[in-house]
């Protein structure tokens, strides 16, 4: 899968994503601090279907992977999350449904269960 994908067209949404041992926290407003990240934690985002959405994804602790799950259960896209640095990821939602965010870098003893949700419609 190429970087960037879909790098020449504007997203129709922007979602913020801040890992953080052991969730995710996902909004569409920035998260800057441990109170934004707070109040973000298990917000459901709703997407649209067929439009570039963009990510926006960083950690405040240590490297975690951010992988999107499409609701068939197989990865269709991934970017790391790093300490200091947001990388963007943008993808377009074909497919309606719950997707799940799961991280692919072992980050401790609670990795397994470092994962979000969110519905495409």
């Amino acid at each position: 899968m190429p970087y960037f994908l879909y790098a020449d067209e504007m997203p129709a949404r922007v979602v913020h994503v801040v890992a953080r041992q052991f969730a995710f926290a996902i909004s569409e407003r920035p998260i800057e601090n441990d109170a934004d990240y707070a109040a973000a934690l298990g917000q459901t985002v709703e997407l649209p279907v067929g439009q570039v959405v963009e990510f926006r994804v960083t950690s405040f602790d240590v490297n975690h992977g951010f992988a999107l799950y499409a609701p068939h259960g197989r990865i269709v896209a991934q970017v790391q999350a790093m300490p200091g640095y947001i990388n963007r990821l943008r993808w377009r939602f074909d497919q309606p449904g719950e997707y799940i965010a799961q991280c692919l870098e072992y980050c401790g003893a609670a990795h397994a269960g470092m994962h979000a949700r969110f519905v495409v419609k």
